[in-house]
């Protein structure tokens, strides 16, 4: 069975282009004493064997990104005015967060970062590990169930604003 996390269909009478992703799903997990997750099962093959470990693009998670889709987040950061303060400090940022050449070892766990873990997570030992379409994202159960019940408290308003982006031409 291939990887198809790259599979990119076009419907060229619409003109719109889908991306295949691969991460659904949410787990809940607890590190261990060395500070390990484990992957679940569902998500170690498209992960690959050697992946990326980051902070989300919203700052708020720390992301497992299949190396190709960061070298393509990696691609978007680049094409930013690299002159703009607020870029360069981006750009610094990032760097410090992310740990390439990561793996799991045979029980399918991970170590992360210190620096990375202590920042997002501080001292929290229960997570929540969820697909978010072309990465996986870890973050605070505690931030999960909150961000559960904002959408359940606001699921109309969320639903109304994104069934009118479209009209928006």
């Amino acid at each position: 069975m291939g990887d198809n996390r790259d599979e990119v269909r076009q419907r060229p009478e619409s003109g719109l282009v889908f991306k295949k992703f691969t991460f659904f799903g949410s787990y809940d997990h607890s590190l261990d004493a060395k500070g390990r997750i484990i992957i679940p099962n569902a998500y170690r093959n498209a992960l690959g064997d050697v992946f990326t470990v980051s902070i989300t693009r919203d700052d708020k998670g720390i992301a497992l990104y299949p190396d190709d889709v960061f070298d393509q987040l990696l691609e978007e950061i680049y094409r930013l005015n690299q002159r703009k303060q607020v870029v360069q400090q981006y750009l610094d940022h990032l760097s410090k967060m992310t740990y390439r050449g990561m793996e799991m070892d045979g029980q399918g766990r991970m170590l992360l970062p210190v620096k990375l873990r202590q920042q997002v997570l501080g001292d929290t030992k229960d997570v929540e590990i969820s697909g978010a379409l072309d990465h996986i994202r870890v973050i605070d159960s505690a931030v999960a169930k909150a961000e559960d019940e904002y959408f359940r408290e606001h699921r109309t308003e969320i639903l109304d604003e994104i069934g009118n982006m479209g009209d928006e031409k």
